[in-house]
Parts: structure tokens; sequence; C-alpha cells
């Protein structure tokens, strides 16, 4: 009778089994509802099509996994004509000239206008040269030294032409003279300061017979005293 009543001392490991069974069903039956395949993952985020064009795919974001918007992470892709050319030395140029005009505050002064081959400067006369004369003045020798540098990274023609107003209409011999004295002075500037070929250039002067604007006003009549520097692509290059 006293061995029917003694408790058995292994009795807690039935009990104890069961539990554990429990709980491997549980959490059997929660990974079993929320497990996703790996590759299915992988494809999701778009690791196998390798387009690097969304941290996270449509995919994803359409599971409600995430409630803040989705900041695209987007690389440049550019084909390969769609790139930008390399700038030439026209436009090397003209861009630095721009720079260069806007930073010495010479807009009013000088001008660029676009030709067929190339680019014109246009240099008001009163800058360089003293009134009917043909030297050149020290204040702005800066910029033919601006331009003699550029010059000197390129190797286009350079045609140099001289303009006058009309005070000389009644002696075209004069300021056609004067004219073409001025051009060829910028010129000897380039090759003598500047060491650039003479073969490079050519000059020539037009006096009053190509003006810019009528000659009206003092303000028409300084814009036509000029002097015109022009760089175009050499033929067959």
């Amino acid at each position: 009778m006293e061995d029917e009543n003694k408790a058995d001392p292994n009795a807690w490991v039935l009990t104890y089994a069961d539990l554990i069974t429990l709980l491997m069903t549980f959490f059997v039956l929660i990974i079993s509802l929320c497990e996703m395949d790996t590759a299915d993952l992988a494809e999701a985020l778009n690791f196998n099509k390798g387009t690097g064009r969304n941290f996270v795919s449509a995919e994803l974001r359409d599971t409600g996994l995430f409630d803040e918007k989705v900041v695209n992470k987007v690389k440049l892709e550019l084909e390969d004509d769609e790139l930008p050319s390399p700038l030439n030395d026209l436009d090397f140029i003209s861009e630095e000239l721009v720079v260069f005009i806007t930073k010495n505050d010479l807009a009013k002064a000088v001008d660029l206008k676009k030709t067929e081959k190339g680019f014109m400067i246009i240099i008001k006369a009163d800058i360089l040269f003293g009134s009917g004369g043909a030297e050149l003045r020290d204040k702005y020798l800066y910029l033919l030294d601006e331009l003699a540098e550029l010059l000197s990274k390129s190797a286009y023609d350079v045609k140099i032409t001289g303009h006058t107003d009309d005070r000389y209409s009644d002696n075209d011999s004069v300021g056609d003279k004067l004219s073409i004295a001025r051009a060829t002075r910028v010129c000897s500037y380039f090759v003598e300061e500047g060491m650039l070929e003479p073969v490079r250039f050519g000059v020539s002067g037009y006096g009053s017979h190509r003006p810019r604007l009528p000659n009206i006003s003092e303000h028409n009549r300084a814009k036509n005293r000029r002097v015109e520097i022009i760089i175009e692509e050499i033929e067959g290059m």
C-alpha cells in the first residue's frame, strides 16, 4: 500500500515533452505564415536584375511594409550619344573670354559675335587708341595679353580688321589708312609680345565703309570705331 502512494519522480518529463511539442508546433505555424523565399526576396529587391535604379522595388513597396515614402536612388545613365561633346578650342576660347570680360567689367567695350566658322571679338577702338592715332594705350594692354594667351592654346586663323566712323568720309584714304594701321598694330602686338606665329594672321582696314550702326550720334560713332578680331577654323582641319 505504501508503494502505491509513492509519487513517480519522472512524471514531469511527459508534461514537459508535451509543452515542447506545442511550442514547436506554434513556431512552425508562425514561420509558415511569415516565411518569404530567398529567391523571391532577391527578385523583389532587383538583386538579380542589376538595374541599380531603385533601392526598394515596386513589388516590395506594394506589400505595405513601408509606411513612409521610399526615395529612389537613381543613378545617372547616359548613352554614348547623349554624353555632352568635349569643348573644342573655339568653345574654350569663347567661354574663357566671357568669364574674362565679365570679371573685368568690359561688357561695354568688348562684344562677342558668333560667325559661320567661329566667332568675332569686337573691341572699341577708343579703349585701345587715342583719337586719330594708331599707338596702343597701356591701360588696356592686359586685354590683348589675355587674347594672346588664349590664341596660343589653339591653331586657328585670325583675321584682324580696323574700322573708323564717318569723320573721314571727305577723305576716305585717311580713314582707310588709319583703320589698317590700327589693325596692323594689334597684329604686331600679338606676334611680338604674344609670340604668336605671324602666318596665322591676316590684316585689313575698311575705314568707314562697314559701320555697325548709322553714324547719326556719338554713341553710334563710338560703336563704329572698332577693331574686330575674327577667329575661324582652318579649312581642312
